[in-house]
């Protein structure tokens, strides 16, 4: 036996022959072909037209290169370049940042957090959010690409209602906001109240406290001590952005407080929302229609559920503020829920049902509850 036939058994009738690579017209192979397609995708947009016409082949064999290509490591981008549809390439540059290392639900929250912040201030730190979510996952947007569905990221999360948007004034005190709040610098800003005139404060922007159609910024007020330390029984304000008027940041900076000093979560966690007030008991009836709903459902940490009445409406128990936002949640239930304590809750409720349009006068926050 000759060893070099082992493992390579003919065919009875054939000759073994060595298989040659098929060559194009000018004698290049189309792994050449390839690299030159590549080579001219990474210089710039190209359509498939261009790319047959500069490589000498076929729009059918350019498609054949471009799957092979798809596999490469920085991948490609394509653009809509024109109203018939047509198509144009590129490979994408070299990225010249490492990737972070995120796991999927940090991923996920800064996601979300873009998304919100997006409603409110469509740059600043929704941009900023978007560098880091590229730097963790590595995905790109091409600047130059005029589909912008193309970004992957950005549309895999979505919030169905969209926090209210800030008009460009607030824009701009939610930026200076932002800026004491990361560097712990004390602010000086004239504040319009509810009734009165302007009023002017010196203040420690301690928290931004995100309501559900506001934002505000809390701390204390009062020149600082000359140290920055934070001081047991200094009084404390919360500023609805939308009503202040002018802001500017000194280049004083203060310290933060302990928790036993200052504990946003213990503070709100009384509240609905932005207005806070001294808790209290609150009981309600709902119709049993909205069983599953109570059963599944967790507006607030102190909810709990009671026992069924004779009609089958279950109660509802809260230890919260019973006024701000939380009126305005009762009443949009409608004729479906029914307040059993507080008695000044209840007649509140059944006096807004009883008012037809236009009649009575809002009270001093409605408008701020509201909106």
């Amino acid at each position: 036996m000759n060893p070099k036939n082992e493992g390579s058994p003919k065919h009875p009738g054939t000759s073994q022959r060595r298989v040659r690579r098929p060559r194009t017209e000018d004698g290049r192979t189309p792994s050449a072909r390839i690299l030159q397609c590549a080579e001219l995708l990474r210089e710039g947009w190209h359509s498939k037209g261009e790319l047959a016409e500069r490589l000498g082949v076929s729009d059918r064999t350019v498609k054949r290169y471009l799957r092979r290509l798809e596999g490469e490591a920085e991948g490609f981008s394509h653009r809509v370049s024109d109203e018939r549809g047509q198509r144009e390439y590129r490979i994408r540059p070299a990225r010249f940042i490492e990737r972070r290392d995120g796991t999927n639900h940090e991923v996920l929250a800064l996601a979300m957090a873009q998304r919100f912040f997006k409603a409110f201030d469509p740059g600043g730190v929704a941009d900023a959010l978007d560098g880091v979510l590229l730097s963790m996952t590595g995905e790109d947007e091409d600047m130059e690409d005029e589909d912008g569905s193309q970004r992957s990221i950005a549309r895999r999360f979505v919030l169905a209602r969209a926090p209210q948007p800030m008009p460009g004034s607030v824009r701009l005190v939610f930026d200076r906001v932002l800026q004491a709040l990361m560097g712990q610098r004390v602010l000086d800003l004239t504040y319009q109240p509810r009734s009165g005139p302007t009023k002017s404060y010196v203040m420690r922007p301690y928290t931004l406290v995100l309501g559900e159609q506001e934002l505000a910024v809390t701390g204390p007020v009062g020149e600082p001590p000359e140290d920055g330390s934070a001081r047991a029984g200094e009084p404390f304000r919360t500023f609805s952005l939308s009503r202040i008027r002018s802001i500017s940041i000194r280049s004083m900076r203060f310290n933060m407080p302990n928790l036993a000093q200052w504990d946003p979560e213990r503070t709100y966690s009384d509240s609905w929302g932005l207005w806070t007030g001294e808790p209290e008991e609150v009981e309600l009836l709902v119709h049993p229609e909205f069983d599953d709903l109570l059963e599944a459902r967790r507006w607030h940490p102190s909810q709990r559920l009671g026992e069924v009445d004779d009609r089958g409406w279950r109660a509802l128990h809260f230890h919260v503020f019973a006024g701000g936002e939380f009126r305005t949640w009762v009443l949009g239930w409608g004729p479906w829920i029914e307040v059993v304590k507080p008695v000044s809750l209840r007649h509140w409720i059944d006096r807004m049902r009883s008012l037809k349009p236009g009649d009575g006068t809002p009270e001093l926050g409605e408008i701020f509850r509201i909106t």
